[in-house]
């Protein structure tokens, strides 16, 4: 585990919250060689941001389990499948070794969650750019609906309901125009959920979704401050529910 903490940063948590920021890295060693295939663009300052999430939510005594990347994207993309060439090199043993080590962290960290609280949230945290005015400021993905498995009543299963994702999304549109990913639309079809997302699609008694950011959002000091208090909120709200 220490092999690779230069590159991933993980801990686990006391609270049945998991948070994922693949895309975040900012570490080009030499001597993983590049992608040959794929985006080579990290999300400009997810990292940072999750870092300040983090600091928030132990202001509350919040402990979530986290995993981060620190190695840059255009050497390892945790977000694409190993046998994708877009993942990493596949000619460089230590990018396979990278990329296993984040995701079995998250399969061990998901069974660890079940195990002790019987019930998991997994927020994976991402950035977008977005192409024209209208698009949304933030977009969910979550397959249309399916990596969201638990509702508040055992008797209601109205979407509306889904444990943190419903919260988040209630929360959020209040500061930020939002697609909620449950319907395909003209914005989010590239943001239904990606890798780690469809990881949980199988997996009981989770929440997972992918939440997009957009980038003038992560470059304005006031609106990310805005989002990272929102976000926060939403947490601290779920876990004591």
């Amino acid at each position: 585990m220490k092999r690779f903490q230069k590159y991933v940063e993980c801990r686990p948590g006391s609270v049945p919250f998991i948070l994922s920021c693949p895309h975040g890295g900012f570490l080009k060693p030499n001597n993983i060689p590049d992608k040959l295939v794929g985006t080579q663009l990290a999300d400009k300052n997810k990292y940072l941001i999750t870092k300040r999430i983090l600091q928030v939510l132990r202001k509350f005594d919040i402990k979530p389990y986290y995993i981060l990347s620190k190695i840059h994207r255009s050497k390892v993309d945790f977000n694409r499948p190993a046998r994708a060439h877009g993942a990493f090199n596949h000619n460089s043993a230590e990018a396979k070794e990278i990329h296993y080590f984040y995701h079995q962290t998250l399969e061990d960290f998901y069974n660890e969650c079940i195990s002790v609280y019987d019930k998991c949230l997994v927020i994976d945290l991402h950035g977008f750019t977005k192409p024209q005015r209208d698009y949304p400021d933030i977009i969910i993905g979550n397959i249309f609906g399916k990596t969201l498995k638990i509702v508040y009543s055992s008797e209601s299963q109205d979407s509306k309901r889904y444990w943190g994702f419903s919260d988040m999304v209630r929360e959020l549109s209040k500061d930020f125009t939002l697609d909620d990913g449950l319907a395909i639309s003209d914005f989010n079809l590239a943001y239904s959920g990606g890798y780690i997302t469809h990881q949980f699609y199988r997996k009981a008694k989770s929440n997972a979704f992918q939440l997009e950011v957009a980038k003038y959002i992560r470059e304005n000091v006031k609106l990310t401050k805005i989002f990272v208090k929102i976000f926060v909120n939403v947490i601290v709200k779920c876990l004591k529910e």
